[in-house]
């Protein structure tokens, strides 16, 4: 697998965890896919700018072309502030699915511009094996990220 189906299959993914998010009207369901869109979109969003990004940035000096990768910077920094408020927002207020409706606009909106004209450019710059050996990086790094989340998480006390 190359790195843009493997990044579109992230993309989808979430896609699909935000329709069960709009879908759902149970509260503990909705804060279970939330978690999980939450995790999934932070290392989508890490393992990617060190990975795809940083690899667009080294294949070419283009000036169109590093500003749309430094674009696609300020969108994942975009969605990490939403992410931010909408772990602070109760998913009891109103708020919460109304900044969720906006949050997730924001998601596809970057979706649409990636797909589109960044993969476009970085095939241009990328040949198929650096495209097919950063999909293997961005994979190992999200998988070392999970086990570094796992080991850094309280171990729960055992019972008396």
């Amino acid at each position: 697998m190359d790195i843009y189906k493997y990044l579109k299959k992230d993309h989808d993914k979430v896609a699909e965890l935000m329709e069960q998010v709009i879908a759902t009207k149970d509260l503990g369901e909705r804060q279970a896919l939330f978690e999980t869109i939450k995790l999934e979109l932070s290392l989508h969003a890490d393992t990617e700018e060190k990975t795809f990004y940083k690899a667009i940035d080294d294949a070419t000096r283009s000036k169109a072309v590093e500003e749309k990768v430094e674009h696609a910077n300020e969108e994942h920094d975009e969605i990490r502030e939403y992410l931010g408020k909408l772990t602070e927002t109760p998913l009891t207020d109103e708020l919460w699915i109304e900044t969720f409706g906006e949050f997730k606009h924001s998601v596809a909106h970057h979706v649409e511009e990636e797909e589109g004209d960044i993969f476009e450019k970085a095939k241009k710059y990328l040949s198929h094996d650096e495209a097919v050996q950063l999909a293997k990086d961005m994979d190992a790094l999200k998988k070392q990220a999970k086990k570094e989340m796992a080991v850094s998480e309280p171990a729960p006390l055992p019972a008396e």
